[in-house]
């Protein structure tokens, strides 16, 4: 079995950190593209810099052709992507409930996503603005489909998959929301917000997301090599 690294993602989009796994024989340009969801640019656009498990810099990691390994990566490292153009200073959440991400080229392909219901008022004649009561009703329809227990893959800083175990009203932000315990602790809590339960599981494994976020199916766990 190759060799695998537990490192700590960061970026200059969100505060937040991730916990990933990758074979300790990826390339730096492989590393670039799977990251590109959760930097919110392209691999071209993407500046790698490493620190140690203690948090000292090792500095800028460039060459896109040597592996993690030759790169200096080890098990424990933080790696910190920054998105060059600063484009991404806009997608800043601090908040406990996910943000969505996703490229326009793949979103306008979702036919489960604001924006299609959007597009579906547009064709049936109704008004081309957005708002509130749109959006809202394109969650509530998309909810409707989701039942708690369901695994599913969510989009929210790269892609993530795990088990509905929340849907309806919350607390803390008007609407339907849906609660995800997700596989790995790339959440943002352990199925609370603003001292309220919705449901349980460890810390960091628990995320809220809109429903036309969400696609429940057949999502088996992510092997290293996906993540």
């Amino acid at each position: 079995m190759s060799e695998v690294y537990e490192v700590e993602i960061t970026t200059n989009a969100t505060e937040m950190p991730l916990e990933k796994k990758f074979a300790a024989l990826l390339t730096l340009k492989e590393l670039k593209r799977k990251l590109e969801l959760v930097v919110g640019t392209e691999a071209s656009s993407m500046k790698i810099q490493l620190f140690t498990s203690e948090g000292e810099s090792k500095g800028e990691i460039a060459d896109e052709t040597k592996t993690l390994k030759d790169l200096g990566v080890r098990d424990g490292y933080r790696i910190h992507a920054i998105d060059i153009t600063g484009r991404n200073e806009d997608f800043k959440d601090d908040s406990m409930v996910e943000k969505y991400e996703m490229a326009d080229s793949e979103y306008d392909k979702r036919t489960d996503s604001v924006r299609a219901w959007k597009k579906k008022m547009q064709e049936n004649g109704g008004n081309s603005s957005p708002s509130v009561n749109n959006v809202e009703n394109a969650n509530e329809e998309a909810a409707k489909s989701i039942n708690v227990g369901e695994r599913c893959e969510v989009r929210v800083g790269g892609v993530r998959r795990g088990e509905i175990a929340y849907v309806g009203k919350t607390q803390f932000k008007e609407g339907v929301w849906i609660g995800i315990r997700y596989d790995e602790p790339v959440g943002k809590n352990d199925g609370s917000v603003g001292g309220v339960r919705y449901f349980d599981c460890d810390p960091k494994y628990g995320g809220f997301v809109r429903p036309v976020d969400v696609v429940t199916g057949d999502f088996p766990e992510l092997s290293i090599d996906e993540i």
